[in-house]
């Protein structure tokens, strides 16, 4: 794991691991006769949260050429690490509260990164629930 610092903060903050063992939880298709070629479909209620980092769960709800939409849950105090964007992001906050970029976000928000953009400042005092489609990581 890498320490980073976000501006204006001393304590050093834990980035995400590089970890990829949730992938392996997504549905396989190939078994389920009632999904067509090229879909997956999931219920994500059915679904268990998938450590990410302390404080954060991930449930992988689809994969389709390159992207992937999940829903993650951050606890009370969580704090993201620094990554970048290559590939445009999209989150909606589904539950809770946090803080991208400086902006408070609540229910009902969303943001949308362009590429090349680098995401330094997520946080949340109470906990939050999102959705977001982004570039498989790796």
């Amino acid at each position: 794991m890498t320490h980073v610092r976000r501006p204006g903060r001393g304590a050093p903050l834990v980035q995400h691991p590089r970890s990829m063992s949730y992938l392996r939880e997504m549905t396989d298709t190939s078994t389920d006769p009632e999904a067509p070629a090229g879909w997956t479909f999931t219920d994500g209620g059915a679904m268990d949260w998938q450590p990410i980092a302390e404080g954060a769960g991930i449930k992988v709800l689809g994969i389709a050429d390159g992207k992937m939409i999940a829903t993650f849950k951050f606890e009370a105090g969580y704090v993201g690490g620094v990554h970048h964007h290559e590939e445009p992001e999209f989150s909606y906050i589904l539950e809770g509260s946090m803080v991208s970029q400086g902006v408070q976000m609540e229910v009902g928000h969303a943001y949308a990164a362009q590429i090349g953009t680098t995401h330094d400042d997520f946080h949340t005092e109470n906990g939050c629930t999102l959705v977001s489609v982004f570039k498989i990581p790796g």
